[in-house]
């Protein structure tokens, strides 16, 4: 009976960011405990913060100066619209 009234605790124990890291390799992430799912998620942050993903799609595919200038101006002239639909 008094197995019944006993509640079971999950075997979890905590993970501190130190144990995942690997000296020397900023962006590399170490799996602990087996738990893949903590391990990826810290090394999509680490990605996104570094902005390598950012440069990788960037150098994907070339773009001439004067095409990036277009869009830089594209960009411009359409937040310059919205931030006047705002104020009205």
């Amino acid at each position: 009976m008094q197995d019944k009234e006993k509640k079971f605790k999950k075997p979890y124990t905590r993970i501190n960011k130190q144990d995942m890291e690997i000296p020397g390799c900023y962006s590399g992430v170490r799996v602990v405990n087996g738990n893949i799912e903590l391990a990826l998620k810290t090394f999509k942050r680490k990605m996104k913060d570094s902005g390598k993903l950012e440069e990788l799609k960037e150098r994907k595919e070339f773009l001439k100066p004067s095409a990036i200038k277009r869009r830089k101006m594209q960009l411009a002239v359409r937040a310059d619209w919205q931030r006047r639909q705002n104020e009205e």
